[in-house]
């Protein structure tokens, strides 16, 4: 079963490369986080509750679909690729003027066949506790808006580690940069796949 310890989601996807207390871009992305913590666990649990199993090629679209209206609201240009047979690719693409160089990020949406009767909840409900289940986590309601989140607080849905939870982080990190006033300083490539967990035979 799938956990996410929110607080380290977000951190991990935000500051892969550098300092929280040197990068005026992870300041940024903690100072978002912290502010709008209610409003990306509800996109993230949006998300979650799509059904990703590789073979259920109707919402597999659905995933890609939903991921591409995320990137097109944040301004990325972005669209599906995809063919015959195949799961689509979500490609997103920013430019950016004078760009020496180009940052490429990859994460994918499927997942693979699961026993819900393994689950202690469904899996495609997303359901927030205030602990871990080893622990004795209750299901809890999300905090009002404003309201921190309980730092023992976990997100219990398939695909709440692996993988979406990358995909919301980079979402995420975008609206701190545009909401920190922040440049650009490279040209960013998105890609999201839906055929990982089956080995990805139409990406090569």
């Amino acid at each position: 079963m799938r956990r996410l310890l929110f607080a380290a989601m977000l951190t991990a996807g935000l500051v892969a490369t550098v300092s929280a207390q040197s990068s005026p871009a992870a300041q940024a992305a903690r100072r978002w986080r912290l502010q709008h913590e209610r409003a990306i666990v509800e996109e993230f649990m949006a998300l979650l509750a799509i059904p990703n199993v590789s073979r259920d090629t109707a919402n597999i679209q659905r995933n890609a679909e939903a991921i591409r209206d995320a990137l097109t609201r944040r301004g990325v240009t972005a669209r599906l690729v995809s063919v015959p047979g195949a799961s689509p690719v979500v490609f997103g693409e920013i430019r950016t003027p004078g760009a020496s160089r180009t940052i490429g990020f990859y994460a994918h949406y499927d997942g693979q066949p699961l026993d819900p009767k393994e689950w202690a909840t469904p899996p495609f409900t997303p359901t927030l506790r205030d602990r871990a289940i080893a622990a004795g986590g209750t299901v809890i309601p999300l905090p009002a808006a404003g309201t921190p989140f309980l730092p023992e607080s976990r997100i219990y849905a398939r695909g709440a580690a692996d993988d979406k939870a990358p995909i919301i982080a980079q979402l995420t990190a975008l609206d701190a940069i545009r909401a920190a006033g922040l440049k650009h300083r490279s040209n960013i490539k998105f890609m999201f796949e839906g055929e990982e967990e089956a080995g990805s035979p139409n990406l090569m």
